[in-house]
């Protein structure tokens, strides 16, 4: 399967890591709520050290550490 089907990269000097993908607009709820276009936001929120993580573990690990809610002491 051919990812360019699904994603893009986003072209744009933007804030965060150099990975971010770029969101097709979409006025159709068939489109906005396919998987490919959900993931996209939560891919860009991504830090640069989980986005570039250099084995499937180390950004398990990472990707785990982002998605822990924060503990307030």
């Amino acid at each position: 399967m051919k990812s360019d089907l699904f994603f893009t990269y986003d072209e744009g000097q933007r804030r965060g890591h150099s990975r971010k993908l770029y969101k097709k607009r979409s006025r159709l709820d068939l489109r906005k709520y396919v998987f490919s276009n959900r993931v996209i936001g939560h891919w860009n929120a991504l830090s640069d050290a989980c986005v570039t993580s250099s084995t499937t573990n180390q950004f398990k690990n990472c990707l785990k550490r982002e998605l822990q809610p924060e503990t307030h002491s």
